[in-house]
């Protein structure tokens, strides 16, 4: 179950889409980044590793019995 937390990013509104083959999730943001090209490749990894961690769970194997 999900924790509860404060809201990080008051104004911007998620909208999540979840299929059998695929995740996404679109950010309306309340106003412009005016990111450089620097920040946009950190704000790249870091939304990549955050996605990672959570879609981490659904990639785990199930563990077998031992037989014998």
């Amino acid at each position: 179950m999900a924790i509860k937390t404060v809201c990080q990013t008051p104004g911007a509104v998620f909208h999540t889409s979840i299929k059998s083959k695929q995740v996404s999730c679109i950010i309306d943001l309340p106003k412009s980044l005016k990111l450089d090209k620097e920040q946009a490749e950190l704000l790249d990894a870091n939304i990549h590793n955050a996605m990672e961690l959570v879609l981490a769970p659904y990639f785990k194997e199930p563990k077998r019995k031992r037989i014998g």
